[in-house]
């Protein structure tokens, strides 16, 4: 099977240090990936790893077998966040030069509208040799504001801007699903079950 082999992108920048609850959207991104790793694993698939936005970035290349879990471990267990910038061309460039083989790349980070340009042109490039998804973390609040009740002028405030951010958001997700860009919109927390949902379902409908 061509997507048999998996390979995560995951962004170690300043935006994934946003806090909600006792993790930041980092700890439940790496939590994510070691969960979906541990399932691709047991249905036989290879899994690998490639880091980016941090001090030192790290690649594994995937392979298949129990015990690649425990390197992945290896690898991970002192990954710490930075206060750089997510360069989505760069870390796609190094990506396809380390890796060439056909495989199914889940691009874990947190979008913001800004990001079009240069995201969509890089996950177009990534595109033509993998299947691509991006797992856009979505912050708490932003969904707890949404919600709540506007009774003052600040909190009038509040709700415009999370609002106006929240369609920003969506408008870019939208751009990528037009270019045949899977992305996923997540909440820190329910990351890894969505994760893990989205790949049974296409090994169930044959597309993976």
């Amino acid at each position: 099977d061509v997507y048999k082999r998996q390979v995560f992108m995951l962004d170690c920048g300043r935006r994934m240090r946003s806090q909600d609850g006792d993790l930041s959207h980092f700890d439940h991104a790496l939590n994510a990936c070691l969960l979906l790793s541990y399932v691709a694993l047991r249905q036989g698939d290879s899994v690998g790893l490639a880091t980016f936005a941090g001090e030192h970035d790290r690649y594994l290349a995937p392979v298949k077998g129990a015990g690649q879990l425990n390197l992945l471990l290896n690898s991970v267990y002192d990954l710490q966040t930075t206060r750089k910038s997510a360069d989505y061309s760069s870390a796609v460039r190094q990506l396809m030069v380390r890796h060439k083989k056909r495989s199914l790349v889940v691009l874990i980070t947190n979008l913001r509208d800004e990001d079009d340009e240069e995201l969509l042109a890089a996950v177009r490039q990534l595109g033509k040799h993998h299947r691509v998804l991006i797992a856009s973390l979505r912050e708490e609040v932003l969904d707890s504001l949404r919600q709540s009740p506007v009774q003052t002028a600040d909190e009038a405030l509040e709700y415009c801007g999370a609002i106006s951010f929240l369609n920003a958001r969506t408008s870019l997700h939208d751009l990528l699903r037009a270019q045949g860009i899977a992305i996923m919109d997540a909440r820190p927390k329910e990351l890894g079950p969505q994760l893990i949902a989205r790949y049974l379902n296409w090994k169930k409908a044959g597309t993976l």
